[in-house]
């Protein structure tokens, strides 16, 4: 084996494609789930995905050309909208680490339903790509998803975790009255 395909084939990036690959699984499965059961999950699974990144391998690509991306904007908006109507009100946060925060006052509001969609944009674009079980785009998804973990994602998981961790502890939640609606509801 080569060096690229110990990468692909380590016991790190192995973990790291099925912790990614059952985040894409959840969400897609956002609109069949409770707001209180989706978020209790995603307390869980968000560390373990911010992990498993941190444990990829940081090489250089191999291939200069681009990689293809799977997720349309057309799915990344059903998927945006499925979560911001799974979390209504309780979806707006501020967040002040964003770029827009060194020119202004006050925090900048944020949406869990956006951070989410765009994790999931990365992440599922990676796994897409990982099943093409070309070794050579195989290394080069590991080493696209790492960047975008370290320049953009990994942040946004961070910050959207704080998020979810002040809606399920800290949030005067209507979780009775979720509960009540949830019982009358016919599926």
């Amino acid at each position: 084996m080569n060096n690229r395909e110990d990468i692909v084939f380590s016991r790190n990036t192995v973990e790291f494609v099925t912790v990614a690959a059952e985040f894409c699984a959840y969400l897609e499965r956002a609109n069949e789930i409770r707001r209180k059961e989706f978020v209790g999950t995603m307390l869980k699974i968000l560390p373990l995905l911010y992990i498993k990144a941190q444990m990829l391998p940081w090489e250089e690509r191999v291939s200069e050309d681009e990689l293809e991306d799977f997720v349309t904007e057309d799915s990344y908006e059903v998927l945006r909208i499925t979560l911001s109507e799974l979390f209504a009100e309780k979806d707006a946060y501020l967040d002040v680490f964003v770029a827009e925060m060194k020119y202004s006052d006050t925090p900048v509001t944020k949406f869990i339903s956006e951070d989410l969609a765009d994790i999931y944009q990365d992440i599922k674009n990676f796994v897409c790509l990982f099943q093409l079980g070309i070794n050579e785009t195989m290394h080069d998804a590991i080493v696209e998803c790492g960047n975008h973990f370290k320049s953009y994602w990994g942040q946004t998981l961070v910050n959207t975790l704080r998020a979810l961790h002040e809606l399920e502890y800290n949030c005067n939640n209507d979780d009775e009255e979720e509960e009540e609606l949830y019982q009358n509801e016919e599926f």
